[in-house]
């Protein structure tokens, strides 16, 4: 797929970039729609700029709404993704009908974050933490959990980041629905990368980020509630604008959103939202699947130009279960990373595997740059 226009649109660090799992590279666009839609009405309008910053806001939802095949009225703004776990929690936990299940069910590669926020509410909500030590998408073990424990809700990895794994989703989903738990995905290893559709998969709550393959940037972080469940779900905690309509500032009258921004709490950081509705639009038009495919050409490369001795990776095969990382081990670590460094490759290391990701701005050449430092040197 030639793709070589793509790398024009962004201002990328020097070197040949492979991180885009932890920070995507910042588009052109950002800074543009920065200084026009965010730091422009600042400047000419002050406190009176709050109407335009929030239509700003308005159109990041609808920008996650397109993505993600979801209505605008479902999806909050967040920080992170877990503020909008721990508010969905929240509200679940409440429920008169929930009073005994109390169990959060995830699997042990789940985002370390995510299992903190379980850990956080535990004495207040009566929460608990249990930890699926399986293969993710491990049905059977997912069923026995199920049926052992009483699971308020289950967390779903679409994407795991230190294996690359991609989770069955759907068939996950409806094994959570038999068992009348709650189910909750984490996509901010997929958004931008693979594609992710909110109606096919029928889960409860979605949760992303925008900073990695969307490249949005830090900040803008977001959760999507199923419709049909926002009139009964309550978070805490919940601010101003939590509100129906957060200008009316009457602190005796508290009127929930009719929208999934219920769970949206305080002053939001709005320059977040501005960049990332920009980066979103532009990864819209190159198309999330022109994005998957490319990646998945640039990975098979990369694999069959890895030396034969390199036998921690994944095979061929498995490319279509995998996200846009590959995790790649060495016979001899310290050595690889060396000639990664030396050959201008930014990428990461978790113990005894490198996380190299390649997006719209790489090319094959990236890719046998890349493969050709695994290479032993007597």
């Amino acid at each position: 797929m030639n793709t070589k226009q793509y790398k024009s649109y962004f201002n990328s660090p020097s070197g040949i970039y492979a991180l885009s799992h932890s920070v995507g590279p910042m588009p052109k666009a950002t800074k543009h729609a920065l200084e026009q839609y965010y730091l422009a009405p600042w400047e000419e309008l002050g406190g009176d700029a709050w109407p335009l910053w929030l239509e700003g806001i308005d159109l990041f939802c609808g920008s996650i709404a397109k993505l993600i095949n979801a209505q605008e009225r479902e999806i909050c703004p967040q920080a992170n993704l877990a503020s909008g776990f721990s508010a969905y929690l929240t509200s679940i936990a409440k429920l008169e009908g929930n009073a005994e299940s109390r169990v959060i069910l995830m699997h042990e590669d789940a985002f370390a974050s995510m299992g903190f926020v379980v850990s956080s509410l535990a004495q207040t909500y009566n929460l608990s933490l249990v930890l699926i030590e399986d293969d993710p998408n491990d049905l059977h073990a997912w069923d026995k959990a199920l049926t052992k424990n009483n699971v308020l809700a289950c967390l779903f990895t679409h994407v795991h980041s230190n294996t690359s794994l991609k989770s069955d989703i759907p068939s996950l989903v409806k094994l959570a629905t038999k068992h009348k738990a709650y189910s909750l995905v984490d996509i901010a290893q997929s958004a931008g990368v693979v594609p992710v559709d909110a109606k096919a998969w029928n889960a409860d709550a979605i949760f992303g980020s925008c900073v990695k393959w969307l490249c949005g940037g830090p900040g803008a972080g977001f959760m999507y509630v199923k419709a049909e469940q926002l009139a009964n779900l309550n978070p805490d905690p919940v601010g101003w604008f939590s509100h129906q309509n957060p200008f009316e500032f009457d602190i005796k009258n508290y009127q929930a959103a009719d929208t999934a921004k219920r769970f949206w709490g305080g002053t939001p950081s709005v320059s977040a939202y501005i960049a990332a509705r920009s980066s979103i639009e532009m990864m819209l038009d190159i198309g999330i699947e022109n994005v998957a495919l490319h990646n998945l050409e640039l990975k098979r490369h990369l694999l069959n130009c890895l030396p034969t001795h390199v036998d921690i990776k994944p095979a061929m095969s498995d490319l279509a279960n995998q996200g846009g990382t590959l995790c790649i081990g060495s016979d001899n670590m310290d050595d690889a990373a060396n000639r990664l460094t030396e050959a201008g490759i930014r990428f990461d290391r978790r113990g005894d595997i490198f996380r190299l990701s390649l997006h719209i701005i790489n090319t094959v050449e990236d890719a046998k740059s890349i493969a050709l430092c695994f290479e032993r040197h007597n």
